[in-house]
C-alpha cells in the first residue's frame, strides 16, 4: 500500500468540527469503548434483577395476549396494568395501548395465569366484557414452544454473525492460511451452535469465536473493527430496549436480526473506501466515506421514526424502535469506534 501526503484535499481547514474529528478520533475512540460498556452494564443489571437478559413477551415464554377495545379512555396503561397486578400478584403481567386517539386499544400480555382469573380480573376493569369477546380476542402461548423459538433465535444470531466474520474476513484478510483455519473453525462452530443441547457445546461455540476474534485482530484488525462494531450495535441496541421497558416479542427478535445484517453495511463501506482508494489521505477517505454513510443511515433513520409515530401496530412499534436505536448506535460504532480503529492501525502502519 502506497503512503499518502497528509495535505489532503478534503477542504477541512477553517471546519471546527472536522478538524476536532481528524485530530480527537483516539479520546473519541474511548467514548465509543465507555458506551459500550455502558451497555454491557445495563444488561449486566438486567440479568442481576431479573434472570434474563432481557424482559420476554408472552410469545418468546408462554402465556396469554389478547387486544381489547378501551371502553374508558381516561384509564391509562399503567393504571390497569397496576390494577391486574394487584388482582394477579403471581403472574407477570404488562399492558400497552395503540390505536388513534378515538379508538384506543389495549394490548395485555400475561404470563402464569389462569384464563379464568385473567378474565374476572379484566371484567372488573372493562365493564361489559364478555367471555365470548375475551375468547375470541385471546391467544394462548405454550411456554415450551415460547422457549424453543427463543433458544432457536439466539441460535440463529450466533451463526448468523459466525458467517457474517467470515465472509468479512476473507475479503479484507491478507493471510491465505489464516483463512483457510477461519473457514474450517467457523463451520465447525456453525455446526456446533445448531445442534447444542448441552452448556458444554455452548461453550465449545464460544471459544471457537473468540479464536476467530483473535485471528482477525492478528491478521485482518479492519476486519476485527467490522465484526466487533456489529457485535457492538447489537449490544447498544438491547440495552436501549431493556432501559424503555419495553417486552421482547418475535417481532422484535426479527428486528435484532436485521440489525445483524445492516449494521456492517456502513462499516464495509468505510473500510472498502479507506483500504482500496487511492486518492487523498486517509482522513480524506474517511470524510468521502461519510458522506455516503450518513446519508443512508439518516434515510433509513427518519423512515424508522415516521413509522414508529405513525403507526397502530404494537408489533411494528417494537421493530421500529429496535432499528432506531440499532441505527443510532451505528453511527456512533461506525464513524467514530471503526473510524478510530482503522486509523489507529493505519497510523502505525506508517500510511498518513
Amino acid at each position: 500500500m502506497e503512503k499518502h501526503d497528509s495535505n489532503g484535499g478534503h477542504g477541512k481547514k477553517g471546519n471546527v468540527l472536522l478538524d476536532f474529528y481528524e485530530k480527537n478520533y483516539k479520546p473519541l475512540l474511548i467514548v465509543s469503548v465507555l458506551i459500550l460498556l455502558f451497555s454491557f452494564g445495563v444488561i449486566i443489571h438486567q440479568v442481576a434483577t431479573t434472570g434474563d437478559f432481557v424482559k420476554k413477551g408472552v410469545s418468546l415464554t408462554g402465556g396469554i395476549s389478547i387486544t381489547l377495545q378501551a371502553q374508558d379512555a381516561s384509564l391509562s396503561a399503567d393504571d390497569l396494568q397496576a390494577r391486574l397486578i394487584s388482582e394477579l400478584p403471581r403472574s407477570d403481567v404488562s399492558v400497552r395501548t395503540f390505536g388513534s386517539t378515538d379508538s384506543i386499544k389495549y394490548h395485555i400480555e400475561a404470563s402464569g395465569a389462569e384464563e379464568n382469573l385473567l378474565y374476572e380480573a379484566l371484567a372488573k376493569q372493562i365493564p361489559g366484557l364478555t367471555f365470548e369477546e375475551f375468547n375470541k380476542n385471546k391467544q394462548t402461548i405454550g411456554p415450551t414452544f415460547g422457549e424453543s423459538f427463543f433458544t432457536q433465535t439466539l441460535k440463529a444470531v450466533f451463526i448468523a454473525f459466525l458467517f457474517m466474520s467470515i465472509i468479512i474476513f476473507l475479503y479484507f484478510g491478507t493471510s491465505l492460511k489464516y483463512k483457510w483455519i477461519s473457514a474450517v473453525l467457523t463451520i465447525i462452530g456453525a455446526f456446533i451452535m445448531f445442534y447444542a443441547q448441552s452448556t458444554i457445546a455452548y461453550i465449545i461455540s464460544f471459544i471457537i469465536f473468540f479464536a476467530l476474534m483473535t485471528i482477525y485482530i492478528i491478521d485482518s484488525v479492519p476486519s476485527f473493527g467490522i465484526v466487533l462494531c456489529a457485535f457492538s450495535d447489537l449490544f447498544f441496541a438491547l440495552a436501549i430496549f431493556n432501559l424503555s421497558g419495553h417486552t421482547l416479542s418475535i417481532g422484535g427478535v426479527a428486528a435484532f436480526l436485521m440489525l445483524v445484517g445492516y449494521s456492517i453495511d456502513t462499516d464495509i463501506l468505510l473500510s472498502v473506501r479507506v483500504l482500496k482508494s487511492r486518492e487523498g489521505t486517509v482522513f480524506d477517505r474517511v470524510i468521502d466515506a461519510f458522506k455516503t454513510g450518513i446519508t443512508m443511515s439518516l434515510c433509513a433513520l427518519i423512515a424508522a421514526v415516521v413509522a414508529y409515530i405513525f403507526t397502530h401496530s404494537i408489533v411494528i412499534k417494537e421493530i421500529m424502535f429496535v432499528l432506531i436505536a440499532g441505527l443510532i448506535g451505528d453511527i456512533i460504532f461506525t464513524w467514530v469506534q471503526n473510524v478510530g480503529i482503522l486509523r489507529w492501525h493505519l497510523e502505525k502502519k506508517g500510511w498518513k
